[in-house]
């Protein structure tokens, strides 16, 4: 249509930054993400105890929750583009929606064959 203007929306490839550790930009999901992992990982330091001797590799295991914690962060689900704690959590509520059943009921007719 003549004089009619139709933006095109710009589709930046740049991030927004909200917090810079150890020169990692992190955008704000990122952050709390991160911070979940630290304290998840804090409490669960405080809860288990070290196994073994070594000093490092005694530790390792309470590296987990801040390791999976990084994984719902940055991965993404392969054939949907979403984040895998997006989808996950899509598949939850799925799973446990409230459902409503519609029902309707036929009449199915009964042939005798006396009456064909």
């Amino acid at each position: 249509m003549w004089g009619q203007y139709h933006p095109v929306p710009y589709q930046s490839k740049i991030k927004e930054t909200f917090l810079r550790i150890f020169g990692v930009a992190l955008s704000l999901d990122q952050t709390l993400w991160w911070a979940a992992g630290a304290f998840l990982s804090y409490r669960f330091a405080q809860l288990v105890p070290p196994i073994g001797h070594d000093w490092l590799y005694s530790r390792l295991h309470q590296l987990i929750p801040f390791a999976l914690c990084l994984y719902l962060c940055y991965a993404k689900h392969p054939k949907t583009g979403l984040p895998i704690w997006r989808y996950y959590r899509l598949l939850i509520a799925l799973r446990f929606r409230q459902r409503c059943y519609y029902y309707r009921k036929y009449r199915t007719p009964v042939w005798d064959e006396g009456k064909r």
